[in-house]
């Protein structure tokens, strides 16, 4: 529920050369003060040795000047005041639906910290106990909508404690690194691309199974250090390890492991929304490879970002690129996601030529056993018709999705599509149904840590409206 924001990856440049050079004018200047030793009066050497004495504390003087700079800047990243801990904790109370009696006593513990934080000399140990109260008493409520133990808030705070932390009390002082997201109402999204959705986890997981161990056994290392650092999440270190596996690619020649490489520095920088870096990698790994398993996925990842900033002539034809590569291959699945990707597009602008793509898509994920992804096109599929006016073929196809995503144990689906269908059957005013619908969403997600879920489920049971037409 409560995840900082990515901090952003970058390259470290390559200064080989550029030492190189610098140690050859070192050697030149070497070679000429000596020639000047052999030459000239003393009292000039001695002139020189000043200068250069001189120059070396000056020198000396920047480099501690920049490491001081570099530690305070270091240390600033990693502190985070008060007042956005303080902000954050409000916003999470509001977030997970909280009753207003639960809201008040939440708000009279931050209230006691505010106003420790003001004081010239606040006591710390005030300060975190009325946070780690305030936190059980938010992770109570949790496990009480849940059915289950919840210490995520606790959990939070924690991890907060041990990082630098700032108690002089500063609205102004903002660290992008500890923002907090909280759930919003992206539920319908989740499937069509704007989150990582099952399509895109699946295409993960046929990644993970795809790759190929290169042989030399430097670059074997740096690329398996740089996958580790990935799953970790650490895109910094993973970015400067797949630099320094890209050059050994391309000093043993190994072509193909350099357009994996390549690929995988464009997922880093897709996933820190640097679009460019990411497409120009993405286009780079596809003019050194004859893998059809790398065309096919660099195709479709450059596809999904065209489609998510809506150029989608581009985006379509990267996703025809990639069922293409896939069809030599025979990998249904991502024929079947990217037909789906296309459909969806076509649905968003009303075109009916959505449904050749999308029950194509169907057709070719019926010959697979990938649950998961038959669930992803079912709901999609429903989505396409609810929005053309077809209310008996999405109820339809959202059954379906239904059925795949409880085969496939993915509880939180189960409920976003019995959600959908409830929404369905309330529009077309057959609310006995619709209520019978979202009991059996609600039942779902009480399987899942969504809270805001439940929240807008019980919310809907609760629509008076709804209740009225019953």
């Amino acid at each position: 529920m409560i995840t900082a924001v990515r901090q952003r990856p970058y390259f470290l440049t390559n200064n080989t050369k550029s030492l190189g050079k610098k140690e050859d004018e070192e050697s030149s200047q070497s070679q000429h003060t000596q020639n000047a030793q052999n030459n000239e009066p003393e009292y000039q050497i001695n002139s020189n040795e000043r200068k250069t004495i001189q120059q070396q504390l000056v020198e000396s003087k920047a480099v501690h000047q920049q490491a001081v700079a570099s530690r305070d800047a270091t240390l600033k990243s990693a502190t985070v005041n008060i007042a956005q801990i303080l902000k954050d904790f409000r916003g999470t109370t509001k977030a997970i639906g909280a009753s207003p009696e639960l809201t008040d006593e939440v708000n009279a513990y931050l209230q006691l910290v505010e106003k420790q934080v003001k004081k010239d000399n606040p006591d710390i140990k005030i300060v975190r106990s009325n946070l780690k109260n305030a936190s059980t008493l938010l992770d109570n409520y949790i496990t009480e909508t849940l059915q289950r133990p919840s210490k995520v808030v606790e959990n939070w705070i924690d991890a907060l404690f041990l990082q630098q932390i700032n108690y002089r009390f500063n609205e102004e002082e903002i660290n992008p690194n500890f923002l907090v997201k909280f759930p919003n109402q992206q539920h319908e999204d989740d499937e069509n691309g704007n989150s990582q959705s099952e399509d895109e986890e699946e295409k993960q997981e046929e990644e993970e199974k795809s790759i190929n161990i290169p042989q030399d056994e430097k670059l074997k290392s740096l690329f398996i250090q740089a996958k580790k650092y990935c799953y970790a999440n650490n895109s910094k270190r993973a970015m400067e390890l797949f630099k320094e596996a890209l050059d050994r690619a391309i000093e043993v020649e190994d072509k193909e492991t350099e357009s994996k490489i390549l690929y995988e520095i464009g997922k880093i920088y897709d996933k820190n929304d640097y679009l460019v870096q990411a497409l120009t990698s993405y286009n780079k790994s596809l003019t050194v490879t004859n893998d059809l398993n790398v065309k096919t996925k660099a195709h479709y990842s450059m596809a999904q970002i065209y489609d998510d900033v809506a150029q989608f002539e581009s985006a379509i034809n990267h996703y025809m690129s990639s069922i293409s590569y896939a069809g030599v291959s025979e990998n249904l699945i991502a024929q079947s996601t990217s037909l789906t990707k296309i459909g969806n597009i076509y649905s968003d602008e009303y075109k009916k030529e959505a449904f050749d793509f999308l029950l194509e898509a169907d057709l070719l994920s019926a010959q697979t056993d990938n649950t998961k992804i038959k669930g992803f096109i079912s709901s999609n599929i429903a989505n396409a018709y609810d929005r053309f006016n077809e209310p008996q073929k999405a109820l339809k196809y959202y059954c379906g999705a239904i059925k795949e995503y409880e085969d496939a144990n993915l509880p939180q689906k189960v409920a976003i599509n019995y959600k959908r269908a409830a929404e369905l059957m309330q529009d077309y005013k057959n609310p006995a149904k619709a209520q019978k619908l979202y009991k059996k969403a609600l039942a779902k997600a009480r399987q899942t840590d969504d809270v805001q879920l439940m929240k807008e489920i019980h919310e809907a049971l609760n629509n008076k409206n709804l209740k009225q037409l019953t």
